[in-house]
């Protein structure tokens, strides 16, 4: 049988956002090329790691998660960043685990086809100002 999908739940400032749809979660990290004068080879040591996070939304104005995601993208300071956690089952059950870090909204595109719901993408990537770093949680 497929697999139809994570069943990931987002929580925004400690509350879950019900209006989450396609995310697309990846780790990745960057490489730092390194060269000795005297060898013909390229070697490469692990830069930092980068996790970022886009995921589409429901449109809904009303909704006060939307509305903390889209306040966050809006402001210009610098220290605007927004708790978002990530986890693999709701947090009221037992096993659960996720990610919990500080976000900056990177982009918030909204999209309103004539033919199908409105949707919002959004971007997030770890805050650089944040006093909190980022954490595996669990029970």
């Amino acid at each position: 049988m497929a697999r139809t999908g994570f069943k990931a739940q987002m929580y925004v400032e400690g509350q879950l956002c019900t209006l989450t749809q396609d995310f697309s979660f990846a780790v990745s990290r960057t490489d730092i090329q390194s060269k000795n004068r005297g060898l013909i080879w390229t070697k490469y040591l692990k830069g930092m790691k980068d996790v970022p996070i886009d995921f589409d939304l429901t449109t809904d104005e009303n909704d006060p998660q939307y509305q903390a995601l889209s306040a966050s993208f809006d402001s210009d300071a610098d220290d605007d960043y927004i708790e978002i956690e990530l986890t693999d089952k709701p947090k009221t059950s037992t096993g659960w685990s996720g990610f919990k870090a500080d976000w900056v909204v990177t982009k918030f595109e909204k999209s309103e086809p004539l033919d199908d719901e409105a949707k919002t993408s959004v971007s997030i990537r770890i805050a650089a100002g944040s006093p909190n770093e980022p954490s595996v949680t669990g029970e």
